[in-house]
């Protein structure tokens, strides 16, 4: 009997935990999945914004301090910079003298 209720009381933690994890994944799926929504209209303005160079040299401002507040995140940051760095003409921009 007693082996019966720890048995119970085990397979309830387990789909309890069970019923937590799908929530987890699911919340990231819709995190995911806003963030697609969000990098597609940034990239729409940017790509018809009149002065790049000067948004260009403001990210790269703005993320240097992002990786320095979050350095756990930053190693996940660079590839989504680079996508970025990419719209706004990195390697185009002309030179500042």
């Amino acid at each position: 009997m007693e082996q019966d209720n720890q048995d119970k009381e085990l397979r309830e933690t387990v789909e309890i935990h069970t019923q937590s994890i799908q929530g987890l994944v699911d919340n990231q799926l819709m995190l995911a999945a806003q963030v697609q929504v969000l990098q597609a209209a940034l990239a729409t303005v940017l790509l018809h914004h009149g002065d790049r160079a000067t948004l260009l040299r403001t990210f790269k401002g703005y993320m240097k301090i992002s990786k320095e507040s979050t350095p756990q995140l930053s190693r996940h940051m660079e590839a989504l910079e680079g996508g970025m760095l990419a719209l706004l003409g990195q390697g185009t921009e002309p030179e500042r003298t």
